[in-house]
């Protein structure tokens, strides 16, 4: 069909919500990936850590979900970080099944770098955007969150998962 002939789009992708939304995320992320590089992590660390720095002593399940990453592709994770020496992983006594994964030291100081360099990830995006705008989106942010989790019968979602 000619595009003298086609209707216009029910939702332009300059409209869409989510359309936006995961092109931010996808411009955040891959700003973020670069600057994570320089410390030797990935994306993929990244989020594993960000949750332990949050919520340290989690189990791999926990930790997924927190991270907001698929189970599969955090023991991924894990095992890099298992190899690089930032976490450590123990079977709590009470349940063989299990693996609690803890930072250490090495895990922890890498906070401080790692979250600035997520800090200037953001503060790139926010550029030109007054304070209470920020405020606002945050807000809008947070309630079509609670929106679509409540639509999905869903809990809350931990903070801090993405950056």
């Amino acid at each position: 069909m000619t595009d003298a002939l086609r209707a216009p789009p029910l939702l332009p992708t300059a409209s869409s919500f989510g359309h936006n939304l995961r092109q931010t995320h996808r411009l955040i992320q891959r700003d973020l990936t670069n600057r994570i590089a320089v410390l030797g992590l990935n994306i993929g660390e990244w989020y594993a850590l960000r949750a332990l720095w949050e919520t340290d002593g989690l189990t791999q399940t926990e930790l997924a979900s927190k991270a907001g990453v698929a189970g599969a592709a955090m023991v991924s994770s894990v095992r890099q970080l298992l190899v690089r020496g930032l976490v450590s992983r123990q079977r709590p006594a009470d349940d063989g099944r299990k693996f609690i994964i803890t930072l250490t030291k090495k895990g922890w100081e890498l906070e401080r770098p790692a979250i600035e360099a997520a800090i200037e990830a953001n503060r790139l995006a926010l550029t030109g955007i007054a304070a209470d705008e920020i405020d606002l989106c945050l807000r809008v942010l947070r309630t079509a969150q609670q929106n679509l989790l409540a639509g999905a019968g869903a809990e809350t979602p931990t903070r801090g998962t993405e950056d």
